[in-house]
């Protein structure tokens, strides 16, 4: 009996073992609390000319489910709107989303942008820092002076050069707070330098209430 005893014993030890294995195993998955995101730019940079251009920006998107694979370059939802508040300083900004009107022309619609994942930092499942994506597509037109000419540059991100967007993950909510873009982009436009953006501003819902991750 004391032997029979114990071999059950072990088996039962052996899956919790299994069962724990395959629990951490398949924790494959994101999951949002909402859908829809805005992100707030106070002073997205835009660096590579004499001076930098510094202009307000607002993005508005939304994820294709509400769940989504931990696995690089896999599909996360798309960018649907964005606006340039102006003037910008240093130079202007213009978006191609259909509606930016630029001397009585109205610039091409280049919307929906592209944003899939890419990759976290920290430790899983409780100490995740960031969560990183990348949006390709997006499409802007600024004008800046280089080598002292004012000129017109149209650049737009790409599956080889994208934007990173890493979301800042607050650890004891699970809240996402901010998101950090930033990246080097060649320019479509003869003689225009490359440029590299930068800006930090607060993600939410449209409505203003925050959006939360974690880990299934």
């Amino acid at each position: 009996m004391r032997t029979r005893s114990k071999l059950l014993l072990t088996a039962l030890a052996a899956a919790v073992v299994m069962a724990s294995a395959v629990g951490t195993a398949t924790a494959g998955r994101w999951s949002t609390s909402e859908q829809r995101f805005r992100i707030n730019w106070a002073s997205l940079e835009i660096s590579g000319f004499a001076t930098n251009v510094r202009c307000a920006v607002t993005v508005e998107g939304s994820y294709h489910y509400r769940t989504f694979l931990k696995t690089t370059g896999a599909l996360l939802g798309t960018i649907t709107g964005v606006t340039a508040r102006h003037p910008c300083t240093g130079g202007e900004l213009w978006f191609f989303n259909g509606t930016e009107n630029l001397e009585g022309t109205t610039l091409a619609n280049s919307l929906p942008w592209v944003e899939a994942y890419e990759s976290f930092t920290g430790t899983l499942p409780r100490r995740v820092g960031f969560l990183r994506k990348l949006w390709r597509g997006l499409k802007k037109l600024l004008k800046a002076t280089f080598l002292g000419i004012t000129i017109r540059c149209t650049y737009t991100t790409s599956v080889t050069e994208p934007a990173h967007a890493a979301t800042r993950i607050e650890e004891a909510t699970g809240a996402m707070t901010t998101v950090e873009l930033e990246g080097t982009i060649r320019s479509e436009t003869g003689g225009c330098p490359s440029v590299t953006l930068l800006g930090s501003g607060p993600i939410t819902t449209p409505s203003g209430a925050r959006i939360t991750l974690t880990l299934i």
